[in-house]
């Protein structure tokens, strides 16, 4: 006699197999009609992925100009079944920007296993990152910024003589690359205090550890993050490398501790921040002056000293999670986004001798007046140099787009959509540098617009 557990055990199994997958399939698609219902133009979305899968054929900014081109300046799209909503139109983004910010204060929540990137000021929200900015604006005043010109000029000086060696041997130049090491040299000694010379040394480890770890490229982890953010949440996966994130927190410790040790203060951003944070920090009417179990003084069991980086320690609501969040924020928001908009306001410069030509007499004139010395006033005079970063910018912006989150229900004008709480607004900047309407003869580097 045949034994039914033979027969139906298999059957089963193949039928709770089948079942999950149609209810997860159903899962997936259930919002795909959300823009159809709302007379919305959108693009079609694919089963589990929605639209990110564009971005694996084709680079991200000729997707998002194709789309803006195609379905106009207010259209929907998907990430997994989530819905989304682009808006390029000026004058509702005016609204959404300033008038009605209060509905926007957001961006997309970053709900991964990275403990630093999730102290990060562009990642929190609410009284977290109120708490930051009080102590990071602070830092970025014309005075405290003064103190830093040293180490930019120091790191620029490099950058020269690196040309140099490459030019006089007659080689090509790449200029990402060089423009890259230049990046991370600056970024290095303003906020680690660690001096490189990251193109002539790219084996040190902070270069390889800072390369890898925050090099701009679409990694398994970043889909995930973007189709299947609960589950990176659930999960705890972290988008960097944790391995990256640890070895800049253990560099601030041994900054702090040598500092602490010997009593030496630098003009870096780590130094401005903890002394902004003392400044706040005695503020007697700042509500910000409170004690934290996670307080940097508790990484050295509340030292009581006179240095006053370890005063600011003591006396600051800022813990060492967060510290080292704004320093590794200068990686991810600067070094590849510098690195490209260097090399690109170069090749445009190569490509239009008129401006380099203009751009050289500025520059020269302005030096006159300091006796050839580079100060942080005779920066700010170069106004028509200040117009090639700008325009190549608009044609080559490292950010592509932008990102908000409503907190609440909004009406969108008079379109007749209204955004519902939660729901994450793109704002395609690339594609809209590239709008005749917006910037008429958009392919041409004019810097005189």
């Amino acid at each position: 006699m045949i034994d039914t557990e033979l027969i139906f055990g298999p059957l089963v199994g193949a039928a709770l197999v089948l079942i999950s997958s149609v209810l997860l399939y159903w899962y997936s698609i259930r919002n795909f009609d959300y823009w159809e219902k709302l007379n919305v133009p959108y693009v079609k979305p694919y089963p589990f992925v929605g639209c990110v899968v564009e971005a694996l054929r084709k680079p991200l900014h000729e997707v998002l100009l194709q789309r803006y081109r195609k379905l106009g300046k207010i259209h929907g799209h998907f990430e997994g079944n989530r819905p989304l909503l682009t808006v390029a139109d000026t004058s509702l983004l005016r609204e959404i920007f300033v008038k009605d910010f209060h509905i926007f204060p957001e961006r997309r929540a970053m709900n991964t296993g990275d403990k630093i990137i999730a102290k990060m000021m562009s990642v929190v929200n609410g009284e977290d990152w109120k708490r930051i900015r009080t102590i990071v604006t602070p830092t970025f005043t014309t005075g405290k910024i003064r103190r830093m010109v040293g180490i930019f000029k120091e790191c620029s000086e490099t950058l020269v003589q690196n040309f140099k060696t490459i030019t006089e041997k007659g080689e090509p130049v790449e200029t990402k690359k060089i423009y890259g090491a230049y990046t991370m040299d600056v970024i290095a000694s303003s906020c680690f205090s660690t001096k490189l010379d990251s193109h002539n040394d790219p084996d040190n480890k902070f270069v390889s550890v800072a390369r890898n770890a925050f090099r701009q490229s679409i990694t398994w982890r970043f889909l995930v993050f973007f189709i299947f953010p609960k589950l990176m949440k659930l999960l705890k996966i972290p988008i960097f490398p944790p391995t990256a994130l640890n070895f800049f927190k253990e560099v601030t410790l041994q900054i702090i501790e040598e500092r602490k040790r010997t009593g030496q203060t630098r003009n870096d951003f780590l130094q401005l921040l903890m002394d902004t944070a003392k400044e706040v920090s005695e503020d007697p009417n700042s509500e910000f002056n409170k004690n934290e179990e996670d307080d940097m003084a508790a990484v050295y069991g509340g030292v009581d000293t006179k240095h006053q980086v370890f005063k600011s320690v003591t006396k600051k609501n800022l813990s060492m999670d967060e510290l080292v969040a704004q320093c590794v924020i200068f990686f991810i928001a600067g070094y590849d986004t510098t690195g490209s908009t260097l090399s690109f306001a170069t090749y445009m410069l190569a490509l239009n001798q008129d401006v380099q030509e203009k751009a050289y007499q500025e520059i020269v004139e302005v030096l006159q007046n300091t006796n050839g010395e580079l100060t942080y006033e005779a920066v700010q005079n170069l106004k028509y140099l200040d117009n090639i970063v700008s325009e190549t910018l608009r044609l080559f912006p490292p950010a592509i787009g932008l990102e908000r989150l409503t907190v609440a229900d909004y009406k969108l004008g008079d379109t007749g959509i209204t955004i519902p709480k939660g729901m994450i607004v793109t704002i395609p900047a690339y594609a809209m540098h590239r709008d005749p309407e917006v910037f008429p003869n958009p392919e041409k580097f004019d810097p005189n617009r």
